[in-house]
């Protein structure tokens, strides 16, 4: 009786705990911001003038603090994600301190969006390549003055979403791109099949590069059977860094070798003072075997085989015996013929037979029950 009054003394205790923080989880979900992402080709002096759409997503009414922030390529991370920096702690290329937005609180109503305007002031003495930062919506209000030079980005906040500002500022840029890596993750794939291109770029420039391309599957007779986009969602690969890049091709069945032919392009137009369009291009070989159609036909070859061995035996004895009658022989007996075989081909016989019941016993086993 204590036992069960404990139990259900500790359940409700535990209940109780459960509750608030599935509340606080779904009051914490609902930001969305429009471009995610704002991409300029600017001039030393320019001003710009942007807007970025906010929404409140939850069913709760929410206040969004603005506040900015620089960051820079993540070494330790090549998906893309990039490592966000409170300004004026790391020296580089950054964006942060051009930036103008509100420092007000925006209210907003449950499902409601709102458009906001900032502006970019790029100095005048600024040298050409590449700038980053970003500009972020929070739930809390910023813990110091945006007016201050990290413009607010060490406020602590319970949610955040945010728009990455890349600028690539005119003049003799260093645009160099390179495949570090064009792979599969197998060399051979069973049907259905679903074949997983890696592509690793590297940029030792000094302006975030865009690749976009494609990659050409050819089948063993030089037909192209598949076109897979490259990069559809136009991520970019930051100065100094990597990226993986990761795509797929589906389909049901295919059989033989294929060739995956890589082409990919980036690069400004020399009128932008870039270098021009730059191309990239790698193959790679895979295979595709349809095992459950592969595996029985071998199966099946291997008892006709067999079969068709020990026929041909059966004849070539009975050839034998009758001429051996013919030729006035008498009570020919076939182990006669046996012991006069030698004992290492009698031995290799009785191991080829083996090695045939066996991978016929496995090659079964494995393609009915396991493939």
């Amino acid at each position: 009786m204590k036992k069960i009054n404990f139990l259900l003394i500790f359940l409700i205790f535990l209940l109780i705990g459960l509750g608030p923080i599935n509340l606080v989880q779904a009051q914490e979900v609902g930001i969305k911001i429009s471009p995610v992402r704002v991409e300029e080709l600017v001039e030393p002096g320019q001003v710009l003038q942007r807007e970025i759409k906010v929404t409140n997503s939850s069913d709760v009414p929410k206040t969004l603090f603005a506040y900015l922030k620089d960051f820079r390529a993540d070494e330790n991370d090549e998906s893309g994600t990039p490592r966000l920096i409170k300004p004026g702690t790391e020296t580089g290329n950054f964006v942060a301190s051009w930036i103008e937005i509100t420092d007000q609180g925006l209210d907003f109503k449950p499902g409601e969006e709102k458009t906001v305007s900032f502006v970019i002031r790029v100095p005048d003495n600024v040298g050409p390549g590449g700038y980053y930062g970003g500009i972020f919506f929070g739930s809390e209000a910023p813990k110091i003055d945006v007016n201050s030079p990290d413009k607010g980005a060490g406020m602590s906040i319970a949610q955040q979403a945010g728009s990455l500002v890349l600028l690539q500022v005119k003049g003799d840029v260093d645009e160099r791109a390179d495949v570090r890596e064009f792979n599969t993750n197998k060399d051979f794939y069973g049907t259905p099949f679903d074949v997983e291109f890696a592509i690793r770029i590297q940029n030792s420039g000094n302006i975030h590069v865009k690749p976009i391309g494609e990659i050409r599957i050819e089948n063993m007779f030089g037909k192209e059977v598949e076109i897979v986009a490259v990069n559809t969602g136009g991520g970019n690969v930051l100065p100094n860094s990597k990226r993986k890049f990761l795509e797929h091709w589906k389909d049901d069945f295919g059989f033989g070798k294929y060739t995956a032919k890589l082409g990919l392009s980036y690069g400004t137009s020399a009128e932008n003072g870039g270098q021009g369009k730059q191309s990239i291009y790698i193959e790679k070989d895979f295979w595709i075997i349809p095992w459950k159609i592969v595996g029985p036909a071998l199966i099946s070859l291997a008892a006709t085989l067999l079969v068709f061995f020990f026929l041909i035996r059966f004849y070539k004895d009975r050839a034998v015996r009758g001429a051996m009658q013919r030729a006035g022989v008498t009570n020919v007996k076939s182990t006669k013929r046996r012991q006069e075989a030698s004992p290492a081909a009698n031995m290799g016989m009785v191991l080829l037979i083996v090695f045939i019941v066996v991978f016929m016993i496995v090659s079964a086993i494995y393609f009915f029950f396991l493939a």
